[in-house]
């Protein structure tokens, strides 16, 4: 009896296993894309895995190397020049005007840009391109920004890490800072007369590294300003993105300047590499420990 009962149990048990076999799998199949949510606050479907990277921007591409995913780049712009490996990737040319047929040639199942080219964006969009958008304002933003192209690119690891060295950079920066923060103009462009307004990233900048920007909010992102204004506001440092226009102005060759204090005291200086202080990207951290050696320049000596 008991051997009958043992056999009985060996042929249930293999039935049961052979019908486990044999059953459909319950298990849900990864999803082949998915939603994000870019800096435009527009919804956008891209691939559940990222394998062809365009970026048509130098924040997005320096972004792209950083996480370490310059390998997935199958194109960039002219204009992304850094890091110096970006050089081996393909140019689609510049988005003024844009080849389309270059940039459809690289076949990206995901697009990288910033704002500001709206119509170019459109078509791609219509081209079936997901096109995300990324436009940090601050520095926080950078920081932001980077966690969700780490999770857009499986770089999460990666994007940690960087976020983790950036905001120790940044407080570093930010505990050196003196209380007295003095007036600060920053020349975008001589004529006309053209600066950054508080909103921008630029405005940020200034603002994290102990300035006071002359530039009110109500005057906008990039006012064009009189001579007028400018000497009202009187700016302590005067920044310029051109070595020529701080050679006119302390040489007294452009009108109004000599009233200004920066100008009296020679406190006018042209920015080295201004990539570091209007791309928002990963090296706006080395921007910010300059800017901040140039605007306490005893806080921070020996820091330059």
């Amino acid at each position: 009896m008991l051997r009958a009962w043992l056999g009985i149990a060996v042929v249930a048990t293999g039935l049961v296993t052979l019908a486990c076999r044999d059953a459909p799998s319950t298990a849900a199949a990864p999803p082949a894309t998915r939603d994000v949510v870019d800096d435009l606050g527009r919804r956008v479907t891209v691939p559940a895995r990222v394998e062809r990277v365009l970026s048509l921007a130098p924040s997005t591409t320096e972004f792209v190397f950083a996480l370490g995913a310059g390998d997935r780049l199958v194109g960039r712009s002219d204009a992304c020049d850094f890091p110096p490996a970006a050089a081996a990737v393909p140019s689609v040319g510049t988005l003024f005007p844009p080849s389309y047929e270059r940039i459809l040639a690289t076949r990206p199942d995901l697009v990288l840009m910033i704002d500001g080219n709206a119509d170019v964006r459109r078509r791609l969009t219509a081209h079936g391109l997901p096109v995300v958008v990324v436009q940090p304002k601050t520095l926080d933003g950078i920081l932001d920004a980077t966690r969700r192209l780490g999770r857009l690119l499986g770089r999460e690891a990666a994007a940690e890490a960087l976020v983790r060295d950036l905001t120790v950079r940044r407080d570093a920066v930010v505990a050196r800072v003196p209380a007295g923060h003095p007036r600060v103009f920053y020349e975008v462009w001589p004529d006309p007369l053209t600066s950054a307004g508080p909103a921008t990233f630029l405005g940020d900048l200034l603002r994290v590294a102990g300035g006071r920007n002359v530039v009110p909010a109500e005057a906008g992102d990039w006012p064009r300003l009189s001579m007028e204004r400018v000497v009202a506001a009187d700016p302590e440092v005067v920044l310029t993105a051109r070595a020529d226009s701080r050679a006119a102005i302390l040489a007294g060759e452009r009108a109004g300047w000599a009233a200004v204090t920066a100008a009296r005291t020679g406190r006018v200086v042209a920015v080295p590499n201004p990539d570091l202080l209007v791309r928002a990207g990963p090296r706006a951290f080395d921007g910010l420990a300059w800017l901040a050696s140039v605007l306490h320049p005893a806080a921070f000596e020996g820091a330059r």
